[in-house]
């Protein structure tokens, strides 16, 4: 019983420090709260702070990303931008190689016209010509150039553009105007078009608001080097150059120089919650954390959609490419289904043709050729070209080709046949010219009556492999007004070879002509090239003579008096 009670009374009357026990306790309980609410809110300013630099590094990544893909699409509109110099500038040229010099100076300034204006693409245009004595001005169109034509500079540019074969560019400055000058040189013919065009006052042009890059700030530097001095236009106080902060910068090919592109964005490019989100994240409660970690991952996604749109846009720019080669098959196969399908046989003679479309572009050419037999003893045959590309073109050719070939089977000599046929075609309306050499050959004799339109020499290759141009006078293209024309007359002997060819053969960038016709010779007079038939003869011939950067079209026509005399 005893123990009983001692047992019983120990809770009411036990040993020193049991009393203490119920303190404990709820203390222990009391600090494990304030230790969960310390590692809770430890995690939460981890987590907060790790989503403050998650959101903001994804915001900025998507914000460069974004930035990067308008600035590479202004700068493609910005090279676009750059053709519509060069393209009217280069048909100048051609209009000026192509006419009569009494008409030189009244066809560049009537053609060239349509550029050259307060609110056009120039300001000022002329037209110069390389001599002897160095270069003398054509002509010219617009008001005062803000650069003396008898400068230094000025001439300096104009030989520049002549041994680059590209357009040449250098800055202008007269008080507080600034110009840009262009050239662009032909070496072949020896013509130059220099234009200027005013930059705006202080160099500023605002961005369209309602154009796709309103919400960036630009500015466009000449060269590699983004100065002050380089500066060609922006939409900024020059004096706040350069742009800083969050900017890209792309550079863009122009003429024998370059233009440095750089931006920055007004404003905030993507979503107003990608914006918004770290200051979202910084000032939430740790209980906001998993809200955060949504929000993060909407901003993700918001990156994921640009990122899927970059893709797009690079998916729709491969489908363009594809096009742009359809296009250009398609362009092809126009161009050789108005050449003949066939080659007629000639009695004594072996015949070959090629038609090889050019390097580049889509837009195909007016070169053409064709072999008509009629009689017993006669037939007749025609090389073409006519200026420019595009569709217009080949109607221009399918009509001058048709035209030719109707005269010539109506018994016309190819001189008359060839004056007839100009008095039926006009620059100045139909916008080409066309260069021929047409002929008339006697099966029996091998005598042939040629007459050539403005058209490069035919090649007469003898059967011991010498060669010489066959001197046909050149009368004026057919286009540039009514003109006469002389015939010459040549016999083809037993195994020579006659070939008449389009300017696209032989003629290369910044190379004079008569490299390219002496190359011409050389490869024709090859032994391993004209001691087989004409067919591979020619496909050979045409290999010597590639050019990896031709842009012209080549037609060719090749006729062999065999050693056989027809009956």
């Amino acid at each position: 019983m005893t123990a009983t009670s001692d047992r019983t009374a120990a809770p009411f009357s036990g040993p020193q420090g049991t009393d203490d026990l119920p303190d404990v306790e709820p203390r222990r309980v009391a600090r494990r709260p304030e230790r969960a609410f310390a590692a809770i809110a430890l995690l939460g300013l981890i987590a907060t702070a790790v989503g403050v630099v998650l959101a903001v590094r994804t915001d900025r990544s998507n914000e460069r990303r974004l930035l990067q893909v308008q600035t590479e699409q202004a700068a493609t509109v910005l090279a676009s931008a750059t053709n519509s110099i060069q393209e009217p500038m280069a048909s100048a040229l051609d209009v000026a190689a192509s006419v009569l010099p009494r008409r030189r100076q009244a066809v560049f300034a009537q053609r060239f016209a349509r550029n050259v204006g307060a609110d056009k693409t120039f300001q000022f245009g002329a037209l110069w010509s390389r001599g002897p004595d160095g270069f003398s001005e054509v002509s010219a169109i617009g008001g005062q150039a803000g650069t003396s034509p008898s400068s230094a500079q000025a001439r300096a540019l104009l030989a520049r553009a002549m041994s680059s074969g590209t357009l040449a560019v250098r800055w202008t400055t007269q008080g507080r105007q600034t110009r840009i000058s262009f050239a662009l040189a032909d070496p072949v013919s020896g013509f130059v078009v220099y234009t200027e065009r005013v930059l705006p006052a202080g160099r500023r042009v605002p961005v369209d608001p309602g154009s796709g890059f309103a919400g960036l700030d630009y500015a466009i530097y000449l060269g590699d080097a983004a100065t002050p001095d380089n500066l060609a236009m922006t939409d900024v106080e020059p004096s706040s150059l350069p742009l800083t902060g969050l900017t890209s910068s792309t550079t863009v090919p122009f003429g024998d120089s370059t233009l440095t592109l750089v931006t920055r964005p007004r404003d905030h490019l993507g979503s107003y919650l990608g914006q918004l989100l770290p200051w979202l994240v910084g000032f939430g409660a740790p209980l906001l954390t998993a809200l955060a970690m949504a929000l993060a991952r909407q901003v993700l996604l918001s990156r994921e959609r640009a990122e899927a749109d970059t893709r797009t846009i690079t998916s729709l720019y491969r489908r363009v490419d594809k096009l742009y080669g359809e296009q250009r098959e398609l362009s092809v196969r126009l161009q050789r289904a108005l050449l003949p399908r066939t080659i007629p046989t000639l009695a004594g003679y072996e015949i070959a043709a090629a038609y090889v479309a050019g390097a580049q572009g889509i837009d195909i050419g007016g070169d053409w050729y064709s072999v008509i037999g009629f009689g017993d003893d006669r037939f007749a045959f025609v090389v073409g070209d006519v200026s420019g590309h595009g569709i217009d073109t080949v109607a221009e050719m399918a009509r001058a080709r048709f035209t030719v070939r109707a005269y010539l089977v109506d018994g016309d000599s190819p001189q008359v046949a060839l004056e007839k046929c100009s008095h039926q075609f006009d620059i100045t309306t139909d916008g080409h010219m066309v260069t021929v050499v047409a002929g008339v050959g006697d099966l029996c004799t091998g005598e042939l009556v040629l007459a050539s339109a403005g058209h490069p020499p035919p090649l007469l290759l003898s059967a011991d492999g010498s060669t010489e141009f066959v001197p046909v006078e050149a009368g004026g293209p057919l286009g540039v007004g009514p003109s006469t024309y002389q015939a010459t007359t040549v016999t083809l002997a037993p195994g020579a070879t006659l070939l008449c060819y389009t300017d696209g053969l032989v003629e290369r960038r910044a190379e004079d002509i008569d490299a390219g016709f002496a190359r011409l010779a050389r490869a024709a007079a090859s032994d391993e090239l004209r001691s087989g038939p004409l067919e591979p003869f020619l496909g050979g011939l045409l290999e010597s003579m590639r050019d990896a950067e031709r842009h012209d079209d080549i037609a060719v026509l090749a006729l062999r008096r065999t050693d056989l005399t027809p009956p």
